[in-house]
């Protein structure tokens, strides 16, 4: 039988806890923040300032080099390389940045649209992103979350504070990307000081070239399917710029940051996961069999019941909230939370994969995505904002298929209450796409209490009987 207190104790359980409140909390506070930033600005100066800051976290992407998973799954398997993995990997991200930001000026001189100073700033954005990602694989590999999510909370409140308090006149698109810069230093400083301070940071560093070419040989598949991906999963506000509208990459980035909330539970779920994924690999093979193919359930019922109740109040929340330049992100926001569902299912697979050293294989998944999405969200974004939100769903949904059926193979497992899951998935996406907008605030409540009623039935039925000798 399973008891709450071995629940609570499990290590994955555990990390996802800290992650999941660490990031709620911070997100919620951001979210907020947004409401204080689109009273300020315009829906181009809003467009403006996500711009700068995405294509910051594009540089952040680009410059990771597939090193994240092989850290984290090293440092889970032998705490010792801590030292080693984490310093190297933070001079490499320098380096890479340094040389993307080269680039980047490149390609804005030729087809962009940016000042030389914005560009700088987006070089600036990745660089501070990147040095405090780099220390969090630290907490993540030893399962030690709980400062980590703790540091995100104060930064999110340090933000909330900046923001609020921040000078009529003084409000402005470079003033708020210097404070998110600031803020981030701080961020990366707290948490390389603990892991000083509290001895996480074990093991003897090696050479910067002897360490970086053993994790670049490990990291270059993750690497190759990063670059494939890229323009699928990053190049959203380039598509945008290049065949719309300012106006509408801003709808379109209010609807990712609306959305925050929903891909932070899902990603943070699957991440938590994976130092224990990659451990059983090694050390128990029969029960991580076992736990995907009674546990990969849960996950899509979670992923479906959270897509469909965020459709549902929505509307209700832009209308409540912002002014009437921005109802247009209601539409792309309840298009964009199914391609939420489909990504986060796609990050579980291809961590699934690579806690089993599947590489090779997730670069051919990944070739096949980008051959059939590319074109699709390029020719979706002559359309705007809901245009590319419906080309991602499209696109991706006819992957899903390919890489549901690859997945399973691979491991040779069969998903319990895989047709279920996936039927209802596509009754609840065509209803609230064409019917729940008609439906009144007290209707939309009871459908989400009953759906949660039923979900938790469900959960406490059949979660013991799954799990009761683990």
């Amino acid at each position: 039988m399973v008891s709450i207190t071995k629940i609570t104790t499990n290590k994955v359980v555990q990390n996802f806890s800290f992650m999941t409140v660490g990031n709620m909390v911070s997100q919620v506070l951001a979210l907020i923040t947004v409401l204080k930033i689109t009273q300020h600005f315009a829906p181009d100066d809003y467009g403006l300032y996500t711009f700068i800051t995405s294509q910051g976290l594009l540089l952040l992407s680009i410059s990771d080099l597939g090193i994240q998973p092989i850290i984290v799954r090293s440092i889970a398997r032998d705490s010792n390389k801590t030292n080693d993995l984490i310093l190297n990997g933070l001079l490499l991200r320098i380096l890479t940045i340094a040389i993307l930001t080269g680039l980047y000026i490149l390609y804005n001189h030729f087809l962009g649209t940016l000042t030389i100073q914005e560009v700088l700033l987006v070089s600036l954005c990745g660089l501070v992103n990147a040095l405090w990602t780099v220390l969090e694989y630290a907490f993540l590999g030893n399962q030690k979350m709980f400062f980590a999510s703790a540091i995100k909370i104060i930064y999110g409140l340090l933000w909330f504070g900046s923001v609020f308090l921040l000078p009529e006149e003084s409000f402005t698109v470079y003033n708020l990307i210097f404070i998110f810069v600031i803020l981030n230093i701080l961020q990366g400083l707290g948490l390389g000081i603990y892991l000083k301070k509290n001895g996480i940071m074990r093991g003897k560093k090696s050479s910067f070239l002897t360490s970086t070419k053993r994790l670049l040989i490990q990291s270059w598949p993750y690497f190759s399917v990063m670059l494939i991906m890229i323009p699928v999963q990053q190049f959203y506000n380039i598509y945008l710029e290049l065949n719309s509208t300012v106006d509408e990459i801003g709808f379109f980035n209010l609807a990712r940051r609306l959305l925050a909330p929903v891909q932070m539970i899902l990603n943070y779920a699957v991440l938590a996961a994976f130092p224990s994924l990659s451990a059983l690999w090694v050390s128990d093979q029969k029960k991580l069999y076992y736990l995907l193919t009674n546990g990969f359930q849960y996950f899509l019922i979670i992923g479906i019941s959270l897509a469909f109740m965020f459709n549902l109040f929505i509307e209700d929340i832009v209308i409540l909230l912002f002014s009437q330049e921005y109802l247009p992100a209601v539409r792309v926001t309840q298009m964009q939370v199914w391609f939420t569902f489909l990504m986060a299912v796609n990050y579980t697979i291809s961590t699934v994969l690579g806690a089993i050293n599947k590489e090779k294989l997730m670069f051919n998944l990944a070739v096949m995505n980008g051959v059939i999405s590319i074109p699709m969200m390029y020719y979706g974004s002559q359309f705007g904002a809901y245009g590319l939100s419906v080309a991602y769903v499209l696109s991706f949904a006819i992957f899903e298929i390919i890489l549901w059926m690859t997945f399973r193979k691979q491991l040779n497992i069969k998903i319990k209450k895989e047709f279920t899951c996936w039927a209802s998935a596509l009754a609840l996406f065509l209803i609230s796409t064409f019917l729940i907008n008609d439906l009144n605030v007290q209707l939309k409540i009871i459908l989400s209490v009953l759906i949660c009623i039923l979900v938790g039935l469900y959960f406490v039925k059949n979660y013991k009987r799954d799990y009761q000798n683990e």
